[in-house]
């Protein structure tokens, strides 16, 4: 029997909305709208509920719902049908998990008795010269939650004051594709903090990550849990990778001016994930994962090889060819609605890419990223039709944590 089937498929960067059969309501931002703008007058969608696309423009799709017909953003709906956002470090169900065990001890004991070592042919080891995953198990290992006081749709708060979403039924599972691009995004993670210098200021990535979950409370990702490093760097620069993992340097965190701003930027790298500009993953083979966690080395983790080569692609991409240039606009529209509905000021992000075009050392950022004046001149379009959450935050706390920078 062949256990070894393809592990990882990957697909093309893009939101085939219309190709899919059914787009599934993910946000309680989402509306019917008129028009295909965010301020357009509109009628509020029910999560979960079933929408049928007809037609795209831009980051808008034209859909019908019942008996009626209109347009909603992208930002709020998903290609994927409503599932439990992945918990971290969560294995799983400890039926399947037997059930893998026992087909892993039987491939290994075949294995053995043909003297092969089947597995070293198709894996490479997550540690060593690529990946660190020690940095990145501190990173999840840190609180996420929002403590800002806001009342959000989708969530009520628990004794300890944090926001837990309410809007997915206890008895849906994780979705398979949510696993397996969670897996590749924590591998290219692992990759990038192989590369740089993570950050330990702790009280500064909590900080980050608060305002990353009350971004990514409003969009149509509810099955992520989103994830927000700082990278030891003065690059100007942000790294976002699939599964919500994403990465700020902090030459970029110097140049930040307002909370506002750094909202935007956080925002536009949710955007990428929101419109699945890393590609869309099938789900791994169990059995492949449970032996690969077996076979792991103390404190490390297994990559199959099919996962590797789709790194390879990844990485190329967000370090040296860069992203199409329309999905660096999607990007930043998607950024520019995600900020506003969230509370902040529909500005910032325009506001942090000024400052850019004023700055001279920006050879990285330049390297993989649109004309920034180009990028400017889109969203002052984008910022009139911005519709501005009713829960404006009315604190600006930046100033205070940018003061925790290191010189």
């Amino acid at each position: 029997m062949k256990y070894f089937a393809l592990v990882v498929l990957f697909f093309g960067g893009v939101f085939p909305l219309v190709s899919k059969s059914n787009l599934y309501v993910q946000s309680a931002k989402a509306r019917l709208l008129s028009q295909p703008k965010l301020n357009a007058d509109g009628i509020s969608l029910k999560l979960g509920e079933v929408l049928s696309p007809i037609n795209e423009q831009g980051l808008f799709v034209q859909v019908r719902v019942s008996d009626k017909s209109g347009w909603v953003s992208k930002l709020f709906v998903s290609p994927l049908p409503p599932g439990n956002q992945i918990q971290l470090g969560i294995t799983s169900s400890s039926t399947e998990a037997v059930v893998a065990r026992q087909r892993a001890s039987d491939f290994t004991k075949t294995a053995a008795a043909r003297g092969l070592s089947e597995t070293q042919k198709l894996r490479v080891r997550g540690e060593g010269d690529l990946y660190d995953f020690e940095s990145l198990r501190w990173l999840e290992s840190l609180p996420r939650k929002n403590s800002h006081n806001l009342s959000n749709a989708n969530s009520i708060k628990t004794n300890d004051g944090l926001e837990e979403r309410t809007d997915l039924k206890s008895d849906l599972s994780i979705l398979s594709e949510t696993k397996a691009e969670v897996k590749v995004g924590r591998s290219l993670a692992a990759r990038i903090l192989k590369r740089f210098t993570l950050s330990r200021n702790k009280e500064l990535t909590v900080y980050l990550n608060q305002i990353g979950s009350r971004i990514a409370s409003v969009s149509s990702r509810p099955d992520l849990d989103f994830v927000i490093g700082i990278l030891e760097s003065d690059e100007i620069n942000a790294y976002a990778c699939p599964g919500g993992f994403i990465f700020i340097t902090t030459g970029t965190l110097k140049k930040v001016q307002s909370e506002s701003e750094l909202a935007g930027i956080i925002a536009h790298e949710i955007g990428h994930i929101v419109l699945f500009h890393n590609g869309e993953f099938k789900q791994s083979n169990l059995f492949v994962d449970m032996l690969a966690g077996m076979l792991a080395p103390s404190g490390g983790e297994v990559i199959n090889a099919s996962t590797s080569l789709v790194l390879d692609q990844l990485e190329k991409e967000i370090f040296e060819s860069g992203r199409d240039k329309q999905k660096e606009f999607d990007a930043d529209e998607a950024g520019v609605g995600l900020a506003a509905q969230a509370g902040y000021p529909a500005s910032g992000l325009g506001n942090f890419l000024y400052t850019m075009s004023k700055t001279a050392d920006q050879e990285a950022f330049k390297k993989t990223h649109p004309d920034t004046k180009v990028r400017i001149s889109k969203l002052v379009v984008v910022e009139v039709t911005a519709n501005s959450s009713n829960e404006s935050i009315t604190t600006d706390d930046w100033q205070i944590y940018k003061s925790k920078l290191n010189p």
